[in-house]
């Protein structure tokens, strides 16, 4: 499973998606699956989309995982767009990794994607940011950028960026250790009285990967089970690709209160169904 405009918006663009569906390890989190890489990613192949931190599994990759991917895609001429817009929200002793920091050939191969809007909350003001190491790469995207009239922000959208990355440190610690306490509060509340539903720990980010599998309910009926039945606007998780068949995905970047409430709502609805 994977954030899905990461599959949309090549589909958009005329492109032909190749998917490299992550392995599920017995504890439930998610490993690379490189020879099915291997595989899948032919002569044809020139664009690789890279997760860093996961969405939705809120994977922090390890370095050797990403210095294999940079060696994969260098050697076989495959541009990573790594998209590291959670990477200010490692939780726990957690640690993001840039790619472009593992190797030579993750330098010589990346653009990294990176925006304020996740971890200061403020998507409305619509900043982004690219990071391109290497100057052939960068002057072909940023020629790009300039001739299709993309690079000049709104007059907010820098002052907002640099106030939030130059003074938002003592509030994004506080943050954080909100949000692990929500983490904390959920995957305890699931366990105590929806044991069905198994929520998955993320190593970053306020989204929670739940799985509902035990539930034993088809998309409809999960859909159903969270929209109709309990009043809540989950992402369901086959819309991060087939992969996601019976999870559900929980933003937990809301007072506790909220949380909570939203958990009452889906017990009852469980129990309703029972």
């Amino acid at each position: 499973p994977v954030y899905h405009p990461f599959r949309l918006t090549p589909e958009g663009n005329r492109r032909e998606v190749v998917f490299n569906p992550l392995k599920e390890n017995p504890d439930g989190s998610y490993s690379m699956d490189f020879d099915n890489l291997e595989k899948v990613a032919d002569e044809k192949c020139r664009l690789l989309i890279l997760s860093n931190p996961h969405n939705p599994a809120g994977i922090t990759w390890d370095r050797e995982t990403l210095r294999r991917l940079a060696a994969f895609c260098h050697r076989r001429g495959i541009l990573v767009i790594s998209d590291e817009i959670h990477s200010d929200m490692a939780l726990w002793d957690n640690r993001h990794i840039p790619f472009a920091s593992v190797s030579p050939e993750a330098v010589a191969c990346s653009i990294t994607f990176g925006a304020p809007s996740k971890t200061f909350n403020i998507a409305g003001i619509v900043s982004s940011y690219a990071i391109v190491p290497d100057p052939q790469i960068r002057q072909r995207f940023f020629s790009w950028l300039t001739a299709n009239e993309l690079n000049e922000p709104t007059l907010f959208a820098p002052i907002a960026t640099i106030a939030a990355f130059s003074q938002g440190e003592e509030w994004r610690q506080e943050m954080l250790r909100y949000i692990e306490g929500n983490i904390d509060f959920v995957i305890d509340y699931c366990k105590a009285n929806m044991p069905q539903i198994r929520p998955l720990r993320p190593q970053a980010s306020f989204l929670v990967w739940l799985d509902c599998r035990s539930l034993g309910l088809d998309h409809d009926g999960l859909t159903d089970l969270f929209v109709r039945r309990a009043r809540l606007a989950l992402n369901d998780g086959e819309m991060f690709g087939r992969e996601g068949r019976g999870f559900m995905r929980l933003n937990v970047a809301s007072p506790r209160s909220v949380i909570r409430e939203a958990l009452d709502r889906l017990r009852n609805a469980i129990m309703e169904k029972a």
